[in-house]
């Protein structure tokens, strides 16, 4: 009865070493940046192997929302991607939410920038879909432009936007005057995203650029399309196709790929007339 007792008791002991040790109890520890805690799952043989790829659902939240969202379209291959790390706790099938720490994430994407991250931990939740071997992802692999389309059409569904010439705009805030016209000194800022909402590019204050509009290579041919219908101070998020960014080859920086769609923040901070 001793012996039990004193079992028991080492048990309790180690059981409430753990839990001391644990920042959120209801899920597991993987390492000090890494908790997590299991949704759904489904009875799959298929698991993580880095040689594979996957489609996956992928949302990072933080205190102020999404920061970063993947669809399941498209497809990850597991040797390259900044979420192996989470993914290959998971089967196929499963859903999981995961506690990662502002470091650990921040470390993973760069030089691609989180913003507004105001806490120590953030909330990625992911869902395995699919795994695939290689000769299975080469059959089933969509053409580029194709899926671009697809994931742009996406996104699109989450927000009210107004078409014009090949991009898609929706006014933050309103300007005041006349639209801006050929010659005219205009001063821009702009924070600059993908799809995902992983910052990519970002000019203001010091780093403001002033150019006068309508001469070539200034700006890429989406945003000369946007800026033409903007006024002086308005703000507009300006949603750019590939094939009005960066086109089939990417950026020259090599930081947005080929056929990628972008997205720009941009506020006419200055205007001076012709």
């Amino acid at each position: 009865m001793i012996v039990v007792k004193r079992v028991l008791l080492i048990s309790l002991l180690i059981t409430s070493l753990f839990s001391c040790d644990n920042k959120f109890p209801d899920y597991e520890k993987k390492d000090k940046d890494v908790y997590m805690r299991l949704l759904a799952f489904e009875e799959s043989s298929k698991v993580f192997d880095e040689s594979r790829y996957v489609n996956a659902t992928i949302e990072v939240v933080g205190s102020d929302g999404l920061l970063y969202k993947r669809y399941k379209e498209d497809i990850i291959d597991l040797k390259n991607n900044e979420f192996s790390f989470l993914i290959q706790y998971l089967k196929e099938g499963d859903s999981c939410i995961f506690k990662v720490s502002k470091d650990k994430i921040i470390a993973e994407f760069k030089p691609m920038r989180f913003n507004k991250i105001t806490t120590d931990f953030v909330d990625v939740r992911i869902r395995v879909h699919q795994y695939y071997k290689q000769s299975e992802y080469l059959s089933e692999k969509e053409d580029k432009e194709m899926l671009e389309q697809v994931i742009l059409k996406k996104y699109l569904e989450e927000f009210e936007v107004e078409f014009k010439q090949g991009v898609y705009v929706k006014q933050i805030t309103k300007g005041k005057g006349e639209g801006i016209q050929k010659g005219d000194i205009i001063t821009i800022g702009y924070t600059g995203f993908f799809v995902n909402r992983l910052e990519f590019d970002k000019i203001s204050g010091s780093t403001a650029f002033t150019f006068a509009y309508g001469t070539s290579g200034q700006v890429i041919k989406g945003l000369d399309i946007a800026i033409k219908s903007m006024r002086d101070g308005e703000k507009s998020k300006i949603i750019i196709p590939s094939h009005l960014a960066f086109g089939e080859e990417g950026s020259t920086t090599l930081v947005v790929p080929s056929f990628t769609t972008v997205i720009y923040e941009l506020e006419i901070l200055k205007l001076k007339r012709r």
